[in-house]
């Protein structure tokens, strides 16, 4: 049976309230299966989640301070309402989603925007819940236009004249970009327009030079792509009194950049006044009053701008001190509450540049991510060194944690990267995370707490890669034991994967003995955690997915991800994440 085809009914629930009094923080949250379902009615046989880790601790089995964690949407947790109530019921730490996050709490300006964060502190406080800080250093979600800034030579920036049009319409000229040359163009005389253009998808634009007459035929055009493109071309003017070029855009939709802007003479003198758009110049340009695309200057968005006038060493003092500011506030806006921290996430590469036998760290000068993770992110590693950003963040968020209201004795600091369990290269990437681990303690100083495996797996349901999978697993989680840090599973979720490798089958099409399967797996891995991981060394186990993932999400849309299922009902996986927390097996029974 398919669970799409389970007619399941939601039970009253009351929902948590932040103001409530200490002996009712939350209701318990459970599955109510209606009657016509007894083969699912096993499911309400089930404890919340934390009851059985409360039973495993006080049996001795576990770490009296593991942590059982939920990441949730921030937004939503502050509500109050069924994700807070859902999180309390059943975990005991919270993850934020974004919210704690560079971008989400750094504006364009380098000023702070702490509220939903200190929000979200407060209210995990009321519940008594804990809260993993999620993160500190990464090279994704940072702000990357406001540090940029901070290191480029204000006259090395390339500005470049951007517009931006919503929709495509059916005529050419629904669209119109104008600019007026200085003086009117000669009748008889050939005239050449030079530009730099670039566009979201390639596109030919149509250029009318406007005259006393109505229309100008031929009209010239040129073909903009998505790289920067140098077009020259060349026209006759065949009309008197043409005091303006119009570039027609009425059939393309997204963003168009065009500069370095000629319009010469048969003389070579240049006609246009402002075609650089450097100090904002825009003088020349404009645009139909009735036209709403928006027209700007911006930088050139495929410019290397961190050279210039500025030098390394001024550029790694800058970023330094930019660091140093971002944790700062936010461990001022923790106020000594968040004791747990990814100090610095993703940093290693899957490549092995210099041959040393470890993977190198993700980097955009160095070839090791692709042209497009370049571009679009952030890596602190590229400005501070490969062994100092390391140390840099770890050195500021214990200062800062201390200077906030923390006690330092009870700071941890993690470093948390994904396919650490990975099978095709039989976990490479996790030793190669060990070697970088110990190069930035070996300065005696800085001291990194415990490493933290994401795992967004799947189930494989060709037996030869699931069983591969599985004693990676193990491996990883021996590996990491082996290290003598603390061990902490922090974004677990799971897909299903077809026997073909590849096809990821979605929450809409799966079957119950599939279902059944990843309910298996997770039991696997959460018991493999306890059995392999010394108790004094196990921090925790996050779930990144509360529910399955919605069909239109950024994160493994429509993969059934979650222990509960989108009307916030068990699942079945919900009975292997119990199981390997050591709950008694109930068969299905009327």
């Amino acid at each position: 049976m398919k669970l799409k085809n389970i007619n399941i009914g939601l039970g009253l629930v009351a929902l948590v309230t932040f103001s409530s009094c200490a002996d009712d923080k939350f209701s318990e949250y459970r599955t109510d299966m209606t009657k016509n379902q007894k083969e699912y009615q096993y499911l309400n046989s089930y404890k919340p989640l934390k009851d059985y880790v409360e039973e495993m601790k006080a049996a001795g089995k576990c770490n009296p301070d593991f942590k059982l964690g939920i990441a949730v949407d921030v937004a939503e947790f502050n509500k109050g309402e069924i994700v807070s109530s859902l999180a309390g019921s059943n975990f005991t730490e919270l993850t934020a989603d974004n919210a704690m996050k560079h971008l989400s709490f750094v504006k364009n300006d380098g000023s702070f925007k702490p509220k939903t964060v200190a929000d979200f502190v407060a209210n995990a406080k009321s519940l008594g819940m804990t809260i993993y800080g999620h993160t500190l250093a990464w090279h994704s979600q940072q702000n990357t236009a406001y540090l940029r800034d901070l290191i480029t030579d204000p006259n090395a920036v390339k500005h470049v004249l951007h517009v931006k049009i919503p929709e495509a319409k059916t005529q050419v000229w629904d669209w119109e970009l104008y600019v007026d040359p200085i003086k009117p163009l000669e009748k008889g005389k050939t005239y050449t327009l030079n530009a730099r253009v670039k566009s979201e998808s390639e596109y030919n634009v149509t250029v009318w030079p406007q005259g006393d007459a109505t229309q100008y035929w031929p009209t010239p055009s040129f073909v903009s792509k998505k790289g920067w493109t140098v077009i020259s071309q060349p026209f006759q003017a065949t009309q008197e009194n043409i005091k303006q070029i119009r570039f027609e855009l009425g059939t393309f939709s997204g963003d168009f950049w065009i500069d370095d802007v000629q319009l010469l003479d048969p003389a070579g003198n240049n006609l246009i006044k402002e075609g650089e758009f450097e100090d904002g110049g825009m003088a020349g340009w404009s645009k139909p009053s009735w036209h709403n695309y928006t027209l700007d200057i911006v930088n050139d968005p495929d410019q290397d701008i961190s050279g210039g006038g500025i030098t390394d060493e001024v550029r790694k003092d800058t970023l330094s001190w930019a660091m140093g500011k971002w944790i700062d506030a936010m461990m001022e806006t923790c106020d000594g509450y968040v004791t747990t921290w990814d100090v610095v996430n993703e940093a290693i590469s899957g490549v092995d540049k210099d041959g040393d036998g470890f993977y190198d760290l993700q980097s955009a000068t160095r070839g090791t991510v692709s042209a497009d993770d370049a571009k679009a992110n952030f890596y602190w590693q590229d400005y501070l060194g490969d062994l100092d950003y390391v140390r840099i963040a770890v050195a500021d968020a214990r200062k800062s944690f201390a200077a906030h209201n923390g006690d330092p004795s009870k700071l941890k600091l993690f470093i948390n990267d994904y396919n650490l369990e990975s099978t095709w290269d039989n976990n490479k990437k996790l030793e190669s995370l060990i070697h970088w681990i110990n190069e930035w303690e070996s300065d005696g100083v800085t001291k990194i707490d415990g490493i933290a495996s994401q795992m967004h797996v799947s189930f494989n349901a060709n037996p030869a890669a699931q069983k591969s999978q599985e004693e990676h697993i193990v491996r990883m989680l021996q590996l990491m034991a082996n290290t003598g840090k603390l061990v902490k599973i922090s974004e677990l979720d799971m897909g299903y994967i077809a026997e073909d490798g590849e096809t990821h089958i979605m929450t809409e099409d799966i079957t119950e003995a599939q279902h059944r399967q990843m309910s298996d797996f997770y039991k696997f891995i959460v018991s493999k955690y306890f059995e392999i991981v010394p108790v004094a060394q196990q921090y925790g186990i996050t779930q990144w997915c509360a529910t399955d993932s919605p069909a239109d999400s950024g994160w493994r849309k429509g993969e059934p991800t979650g222990l509960w299922d989108r009307n916030y009902l068990r699942k079945q996986t919900y009975v292997g994440f119990a199981e390997g927390l050591g709950a008694e097996h109930y068969e299905n029974a009327e």
